[in-house]
């Protein structure tokens, strides 16, 4: 995956060597680290970082430096300032139009309303391929995170160790995304979500104020639990928390372009800033939305009653035709998580495999052999991958059955109790989402007529037009069950939260609350 991701971005290093060459140091995307010379008491305004003046570089390899002033990392996309009389981690993104301070990132306990008191800085790596410094906080005890910048990357690796308890990022956000790559997301409004947790297991968006940028956090454990924190001072300001866990990483993705995401209504004559796969996510209620792309046709009609919210509409993946300088959230997901949207659905389910039998995958490789007439000399290799495509199929529908049976659980338990609603209301979307993807068109047994079919064309003439003929309906299935096992997770995802959120409430509530909490987060659990 690493050797993968380091190909795709060579012709971008390579234009930014060029770049460096025409214009100076001011465009290497190799990571630096700069010692500011003076400790300010107050963030550095854009336009003195761009110009530096008193500042030294830290020489390569060298980790021993003790900062007099404050301690900087950067690249060509991200500035990453540790103030010594700070609370965080002040990050700052180039854009078209310059430097932009997007977010402030530190360390907050348990019960700590705000981001703990900077105490101490150290340097772990200083090198032109990565930088990071070790910020101490003050808190009960110590506690650090570590800040990992890398060449190239508009990405920031937290590093927590064993005391931290969360990573608070706070940036200017007017509406923040759970992304489902094969469901309906699910979108909040900043300011009315505050105080509740995300059902988000692994990576949230932030979209910004002004629509040109998105922070997209990545968690490296669907333990760790992530929630928008009460309002600060600043009205504008939304604080969104992510707990840590010893071991793992969080990243901060900076994502950045004119135009990257829009609030509301389409016309014909509107333009995506550049080619991607463009998601629309038009809000109904309790933030679910309904969610497409783009370019598979015309918006739901926004009927009265069922929407109560905008159109969201913002870059989710890329396509052949995206430039390489643009980023999509997939990008993020693979360079972090190290896996597409279909793996990790496929891993969060327990159903991932050697070799990837899905539909998709295993006929992408069959009709391969067709098409070079190859299929003879690798039919044996070809029925065995077909015969685990099918056990995939049906391991598939094994887990939406049961996710039907723990609907079923549910409205079982909340049958008649007080603050039943709410739970009714997710089981009642669970149910319609376990039924799509049991639909007969995606039953192992219609799996298995197709597979036949595939294999008797084994030795035939011309029978590749034939192969994908029979691989578009197998397609089919795997996107029918990649669809419900992701809404069906979500479903569960809300109604963990929802649990967690109602658990607070005065009793009788509190019980039923904290029994379908603990049940949801079973069902996540069990593979």
């Amino acid at each position: 995956m690493a050797e993968i991701s380091l190909i795709c971005c060579l012709p971008l290093l390579l234009g930014c060597l060029v770049a460096l060459s025409v214009h100076g140091e001011e465009e290497t995307p190799f990571a630096r680290l700069f010692d500011t010379g003076v400790a300010s008491a107050q963030p550095w305004a854009d336009a003195a970082i761009a110009k530096r003046v008193g500042w030294t570089l830290v020489p390569e390899d060298t980790v021993d430096h003790k900062f007099s002033g404050d301690a900087v990392l950067l690249n060509d996309k991200l500035v990453v300032v540790l103030r010594k009389q700070g609370r965080g981690a002040e990050v700052h993104s180039k854009t078209a139009s310059g430097l932009k301070h997007r977010a402030t990132l530190g360390h907050v306990g348990v019960s700590s309303p705000a981001i703990d008191s900077l105490d101490a800085l150290r340097i772990i790596e200083n090198t032109s391929g990565a930088v990071m410094v070790e910020a101490t906080f003050q808190n009960a005890g110590p506690v650090a995170l570590r800040f990992r910048l890398t060449t190239g990357e508009a990405i920031l690796e937290i590093r927590p160790d064993e005391n931290a308890k969360s990573v608070n990022v706070q940036s200017k956000t007017r509406y923040v995304v759970v992304p489902d790559f094969f469901g309906d997301d699910l979108v909040f409004g900043a300011e009315s979500f505050r105080g509740r947790g995300l059902p988000a297991e692994n990576f949230c968006l932030n979209l910004l104020d002004g629509g040109d940028a998105i922070i997209m956090s990545v968690w490296q454990s669907s333990v760790q639990e992530a929630w928008l924190a009460a309002a600060s001072k600043d009205a504008a300001d939304c604080s969104s928390r992510i707990g840590c866990l010893k071991g793992k990483s969080i990243w901060l993705a900076f994502l950045e372009s004119p135009g990257l995401w829009h609030v509301g209504n389409l016309s014909a004559k509107d333009e995506p800033p550049f080619p991607a796969k463009w998601r629309g996510s038009l809000v109904r209620e309790n933030g679910v939305a309904d969610s497409w792309d783009m370019d598979r046709g015309p918006q739901p009609d926004q009927t009265a009653g069922k929407h109560q919210g905008p159109l969201i509409v913002y870059p989710i993946d890329r396509t052949s035709s995206t430039p390489l300088t643009a980023t999509c959230p997939t990008d993020v997901m693979r360079n972090t998580l190290g896996v597409g949207p279909c793996q990790y659905i496929l891993a969060v389910e327990g159903l991932s495999a050697e070799g990837d039998p899905t539909p998709n995958n295993v006929m992408n490789w069959v009709e391969k052999q067709f098409e070079q007439k190859k299929e003879k000399k690798a039919a044996d290799d070809i029925k065995e991958r077909l015969e685990q495509m099918v056990m995939h199929v049906a391991h598939a529908r094994a887990r939406i059955q049961r996710y039907g049976e723990f609907a079923s659980q549910v409205r079982k338990l909340s049958a008649g109790k007080p603050g039943s609603d709410p739970f009714l209301s997710i089981v009642d979307d669970l149910d319609r989402f376990v039924k799509t993807g049991l639909a007969s068109a995606a039953s192992p047994e219609r799996s298995r007529q197709l597979v036949t079919e595939v294999s008797a064309l084994i030795g035939k003439e011309n029978a590749f037009a034939s192969c994908r003929r029979f691989g578009e309906p197998l397609r089919s299935i795997g996107e029918i069950q990649d669809g419900a096992l992701a809404r069906c997770r979500m479903a569960v995802r809300r109604l963990k939260q929802e649990g967690r959120f109602l658990a607070t409430n005065p009793p009788p509530e509190t019980a039923l609350a904290r029994e379908v909490q603990q049940l949801a987060g079973q069902m996540l659990q069990k593979k």
